[in-house]
Parts: structure tokens; sequence; C-alpha cells
């Protein structure tokens, strides 16, 4: 155990126990390490998570014909069952996605607490089971890979010949070349499996999986089919699912953009997700999860590393019923825009398609003037930004025991927020408990949604967070796997939009709105 916590990104031999079914099985000089990075990563005294590869130190040594299994910690899912759930839909979809469950993990007769189990999508059983054969070159893309020339070299390859990313390179300079969107879809699947793209990009999107491909850049792999050379993608990560609704037609990815400025392939992403649809019935989601509440609740409760009540769990498991219950019909009201110049709710001559941000205001459209009334008339994302600097930067809000908030929304270094409030008599705003905290992010995401600063920092001392105000920090509202320092330059907080509000720790020079707390 030294060892491990000395190199947490080594394999480092181990013994493993497993018991299922009454049936014990024990294998001897497995590799482990720990896994997890930014939100997810916690240490040896935390919840760590844990990657296991069998064969590390014994050559074709295999769990169950398993050669490398994660146990992944569920740190940011509160349910505890997201990933279970979500990949049953991808695999229901015909899409290539590992398998997961549930498993009650000791490390040294020390109890960690209940995990999720997911096979690695390098496990040649999987990529035989999938793709025909497991020859084939597979990468991961790390956090902002995509389909470009110059981020080629972002991705790691996890199976098949290092032949130096020539195939991903060749693939996409292809893309370069698939200039004309009518014909985009043909061309494409020439190289591409888009059938089983648009049924992987259509799940991700359905589920809410803004941590994915499509929408984040983040958290898949692609792999080449060894029978005919065609990519396909494969999903991973899927612990944050079950809560955004996701615009059909939207998502960063080079191919994803690609496929929804084409009208072919918008067209058959849009038969995708009314395939996801009866492919969640069919499996009759929602009573899944009370089915796997049933089994995981005993180890809920015994869980000494989780880092929610068993309240918040159960209701963010509830969460997942009311979003399986409504998000059919949103996803189908949104598929209205498969052909975008159809709606113009307003007839501004804006497409109320993801253009116009209010289809019901004709004064609100792309490029209108920006009036000083809290809206945001030009669709940037911003009320009240007219570049003559004539309209009020802050909108008042008095607060019940006298005084008031100040929601700033000309974005500022989180320094010059609060020099700015210091300016109108106060500080960055403090929090001191549940029903300040409710009463901030409601006045913030009602202005401008979004992330926003408050006065929370530990840039004097890291790790010790302090009220800029001087008042005492007898309050926490932190995101799940917050504080983090990723990158060790993190040093004040935000309200994190990511997190329904939950505090997030940022790089001070981030600029963002702001709250100020006034006399």
């Amino acid at each position: 155990i030294e060892q491990l916590d000395a190199t947490p990104d080594e394999y480092v031999p181990g013994q493993l126990k497993v018991t299922m079914d009454g049936e014990v099985v024990e294998l001897s000089d497995i590799g482990v390490r720990l896994k997890g990075v930014h939100g997810s990563a916690r240490t040896l005294e935390q919840k760590a998570a844990f990657l296991l590869k069998f064969g590390e130190f014994t050559d074709d040594q295999t769990l169950f014909g398993v050669e490398k299994l994660a146990l992944n910690n569920m740190v940011q899912d509160p349910s505890m069952i997201h990933e279970r759930l979500a990949y049953a839909v991808f695999r229901a979809m015909d899409v290539p996605a590992s398998r997961s469950a549930h498993a009650t993990v000791w490390v040294n007769g020390s109890l960690y607490g209940l995990y999720t189990t997911v096979e690695s999508p390098d496990n040649p059983r999987l990529l035989d089971r999938w793709l025909g054969g497991h020859k084939g070159n597979l990468y991961e893309g790390a956090y902002g890979s995509d389909l470009d020339p110059w981020l080629i070299e972002t991705f790691d390859q996890d199976n098949g010949d290092d032949i130096a990313f020539a195939d991903l390179a060749e693939l996409a300079e292809a893309l370069d070349g698939m200039t004309n969107p009518d014909t985009f879809l043909t061309e494409a699947s020439q190289l591409i499996d888009m059938d089983r793209y648009l049924a992987f990009a259509a799940t991700e999107t359905f589920l809410g999986h803004w941590d994915g491909y499509a929408w984040k850049l983040n958290n898949y792999f692609i792999a080449r089919r060894p029978d005919d050379g065609r990519w396909t993608f494969l999903p991973w990560g899927l612990d944050q699912t079950f809560d955004d609704d996701l615009y059909p037609f939207g998502g960063d990815a080079r191919l994803q953009r690609m496929c929804t400025a084409s009208p072919p392939c918008r067209q058959a992403l849009a038969a995708a997700f009314e395939r996801v649809i009866e492919r969640v019935s069919e499996l009759g989601l929602v009573s899944a999860v009370d089915e796997v509440r049933a089994q995981v609740w005993a180890d809920v409760l015994e869980d000494p590393r989780r880092e929610v009540g068993p309240d918040d769990v159960g209701a963010h498991m509830d969460a997942i019923v009311a979003f399986l219950n409504d998000r059919p019909a949103g996803v189908r009201t949104a598929l209205a825009c498969v052909d975008p110049s159809a709606l113009d709710a307003d007839g501004d001559l804006s497409s109320g398609c993801g253009d116009d941000c209010d289809d019901s205001d004709p004064s609100v459209y792309p490029g209108a003037p920006e009036l000083c009334d809290l809206v945001d008339n030009d669709c940037d994302g911003r009320v009240d930004n007219d570049n003559d600097r004539s309209c009020p930067h802050c909108a008042p809000q008095p607060l019940p025991d006298g005084g008031s908030l100040a929601f700033c929304f000309v974005s500022a270094s989180w320094e010059a927020a609060e020099l700015d409030c210091i300016a109108q008599g106060g500080h960055l705003v403090s929090i001191h408990d549940g029903e300040a905290q409710d009463l901030v992010v409601s006045g913030a995401d009602a202005i401008q949604p979004g992330d926003w600063w408050i006065g929370l920092t530990d840039v004097d001392s890291e790790g010790d967070f302090a009220w800029i105000d001087g008042t005492p920090t007898d309050h926490e509202r932190w995101a799940g796997g917050e504080p983090n320092n990723a990158g060790d330059g993190e040093h004040c907080v935000e309200l994190a939009s990511w997190a329904d509000g939950l505090w997030n720790d940022m790089p001070c020079d981030a600029e963002l709105p702001y709250v100020c707390k006034l006399p």
C-alpha cells in the first residue's frame, strides 16, 4: 500500500479475492494503480478509484476473461447508479460499450465502500464482440482531443500498432475535404461507421452526457474496425449523466458539428434519437432504477467513504426517474428543429432552432440592439452588454434582513470583481447557510445563467478557504470532487453552473460575472 501511495499512476503488485454469487476467486500478482483525474481523483486516505490489470505481472491472467477492470468511486455521481444504467442504454443501441456492475471493495482489510465496476474498452473480448477483432488501433480521447489535424497527437493509444497516429491524421485530413453538407453523410460513411456514430451521439445527448465526445470532447475512445477499416466510437466516463437536458442538435465536437450542419445527417440523427427513446422504454429503465436501488441500498448505507449522505443519494436516484419521465417529450419537441428554417415563431427572421435565444420575442435575436432591460437581446449569452457602457453593470436585489445583493453581469477577474464590490461599499458575497446559497444561486441564474464569482478564496494559504469580508467559514456547498486545485492554480471560488450552483475552485484570473453583498 505504501508503494501504491508513493507511485499512484504506476501498477504495483497486489492480491485479489473476489466473492460473487458464493463463488470465491483468488488471483495473485495482479497490477493495481489509482485512477481518476480532476474531479474524480482521490487519495488512498479518501475514496480512491482503482484500475486493475490482472496480467500485469502474471502472463495471460484474467478475471472471468476480463484483462483490465476499473473500480470507479462514483464521487461525481451522487446517485451511485448512473454508470450502470447508462452503459446499458449504449449497449441496447448497438454501440460498443463496456459492461458495468457494482461491487463492495475492501483494501488491506479496510472497507472502502461501494464502487462501480467497468470493463476497460481495450479488453480483447470486448473488442472481439463489438468490432469483430482486437488487433485494430484504439485511441482514448484526452480532454479536448478531436479529429482536427493539430489535435491528433493529444490522443492516447491503448491498443494496436504504433504508427505515430498516422491513421487518425489520415481521417482528420479526409474530413477536411468533406465540404459539401449535402454529401457529408455518404462521404463520412466510407471512413466512419456513421450508423453507430449517430447511435453513439444520440445516446450521449439523450442521457445528458455533457462530459462526453459530442458536447465536451472528453471521455471517449475511437477504434478502427479490423474487418472494414472504418472507425467507431466507444463511450466512457458516464458518471455525470441523467441530469442535463442537452439540445439534440448541439455539441462542440468536429464530427457532431459537421453532422448537424448536414441536412441528411441531421435527419439521420433525429431518427437515432427516436430509437434511443424506444430502447429506453424497452429496457424499462425507470423500473430499473428501483431494482438497482434495492440491490445496492444496504451497501450505500454501509459505505464509510461516500461523500454525500444517504438522503442525497436517494434524492438523486429519484431525480433519475424524473429525468427519464420528462426527457423523451423534451427531445421530441426539440426534434422539430431537424429543419432549422421551419421554425420562427416570433417572425424576426431568426431561426428558433438555436439561433434565436427567445423565439417568443421579436426584439430578441442575434445582432439585435442591446437594451438596458436585463435581457440578452442580441443572444450572445450576456445581458445589457452595450458597447457604450451606458447600461448599469449590476442589478440590485434587496435582502429580507437589510442590505442588498448586487448581481454584476460584466465579467471580471476575481480581484477586479472584489475591487468593484468595495467601490460599491461592500465585498464579494459570503454565504453562511442553505437559504443564502439558494437566494444567491436563484438570483444569479435569473439574470444570466452561467458561472459567478463569490467571495471565498484560499489565495493566502492553500486549502484554507476564507471569506474576503472576514466573516467565519461556517457553511460549505462544494460540488463533488471540489475543491481540487487542478493544475495547482485554483484559489478563488465560483458558483458552478455545471453543478447547479455548488462551489468550485477556479483560477482567480478567469473572468466571470460576480455577486456583491452591499450594506
